[in-house]
């Protein structure tokens, strides 16, 4: 991931500061200077692998990468013992477009790759009628082992921990098995950023893209994929 870093040096030139890893792991790809660098732990949810334990939070991490260059929609569910659940959006686009970008001010030089966020309490009705989705879509797992996961496809990730029991599912478009996740409607009426989605549409295999880019973007060198394993990501 080339343009990645790139990025991440000239964040240590500027910033020289060790304080993105002080973040918590869901504040971390906040900012793209260190989303760089936390980018595939967060979607494998490791953070929340080793935390998972009886007795420890039961949340959910689900991540749709709508094509990486043009948006990811992240969403963090936190269940509570009461049913009730908060629910945190987290919307990240045009991550491939490092041209044409005006800076005015030193602060400002990250606002390009920022995020836009949303946030808000799901009752119990609302919580169990999404978790009931979650299991009709088999989204606690296992997982098929070996799925790939280009950066320039359409695909959702689903990492869990509930009362104690970890569980990650993946799902790629076109395939049957995305198809038949429903709780993706859902999740996208609730969502409350007011950035468009970026809805699955037809596109040639990840391979030709990827082997015959447009000469504009022939520098393209960043290009990346996940491999799914039987309980999570496997490890890169």
């Amino acid at each position: 991931m080339r343009w990645m870093s790139m990025i991440a040096a000239f964040a240590v030139a500027v910033a020289a500061s060790s304080a993105a890893f002080a973040q918590r792991p869901e504040q971390r790809i906040d900012q793209p200077l260190s989303r760089s660098l936390n980018w595939f732990a967060f979607v494998a949810a490791d953070d929340i692998r080793e935390a998972c334990r009886p007795g420890g939070r039961s949340r959910i991490r689900l991540v749709y990468n709508a094509l990486w260059e043009e948006q990811v929609r992240i969403y963090e569910l936190f269940l509570q013992p009461d049913g009730t659940a908060g629910l945190s959006i987290r919307v990240l686009a045009n991550q491939g477009v490092v041209t044409n970008v005006v800076i005015y001010n030193l602060n400002d030089v990250e606002a390009p790759w920022g995020t836009r966020r949303a946030e808000r309490i799901l009752t119990p009705a609302e919580t169990g009628d999404l978790m009931g989705l979650f299991q009709a879509s088999a989204a606690f797992g296992p997982p098929r082992d070996g799925m790939r996961l280009p950066d320039n496809d359409f695909w959702w990730t689903v990492a869990s921990c509930r009362n104690g029991v970890w569980g990650f599912q993946a799902y790629h478009y076109p395939t049957d098995h995305f198809a038949n996740a429903k709780f993706i409607a859902r999740l996208f009426a609730l969502d409350g950023v007011k950035v468009p989605i970026n809805r699955p549409r037809e596109l040639e295999p990840a391979e030709l893209r990827r082997n015959f880019l447009a000469p504009a973007n022939r520098d393209r060198a960043d290009r990346w994929m996940l491999v799914v394993g039987k309980d999570g990501l496997r490890t890169r």
